[in-house]
């Protein structure tokens, strides 16, 4: 409950358009928890970097909604992997200031990436692997907007985040 709560107050700070448009920023950053916890989990991955781009992550899953806030037409130029990769690098020159390159880059990357699978499951389509594959995605499993998909995805990311973050205190 407290990592839901202690997300959700960090969440607060992001620009007002991604609350409660398209798949909400819960959905996504719970989506990311639930993709990626598990994945460090399973590789074994508990130093601090891997924490910390676990945790950046979650707070760049909203990155692709910034098009809203940029009034650019939604999912077009922010959701595919180009922008996936300019992200990672542009967060990784940023963080390359305090020594954590890497950090930034996969941070970016992943959130992102966590964030267009998330998209990729609603009813909107897309074409995620721009420009390196002209296809448009929508699986239509839910509705983006979903209070209930994306209230779950949210509590169950915070549980695997949980379980990882006992691995990474040894305590499993």
């Amino acid at each position: 409950m407290f990592i839901a709560l202690h997300v959700e107050r960090v969440l607060l700070i992001l620009p007002n358009s991604l609350w409660g448009v398209q798949m909400n920023h819960k959905g996504h950053a719970g989506l990311t928890l639930l993709i990626l916890s598990p994945t460090f989990f399973l590789l074994n991955l508990k130093d601090f970097n891997s924490v910390a781009t676990l945790i950046f992550a979650v707070g760049f899953s909203w990155l692709p909604d910034i098009d809203l806030d940029l009034e650019m037409k939604h999912r077009k130029y922010t959701h595919n992997i180009l922008f996936a990769i300019i992200a990672g690098i542009m967060f990784g020159v940023l963080f390359n200031f305090a020594g954590l390159w890497l950090v930034g880059f996969m941070g970016a990357f992943l959130g992102t990436i966590c964030h267009l699978l998330g998209d990729m499951l609603t009813y909107m389509p897309f074409n995620p692997l721009w420009p390196f594959r002209e296809m448009e995605v929508a699986l239509e499993k839910f509705e983006s907007n979903d209070k209930i998909v994306n209230d779950g995805m949210m509590t169950i990311g915070s549980l695997a985040f949980l379980l990882y973050l006992l691995r990474y205190a040894g305590i499993l």
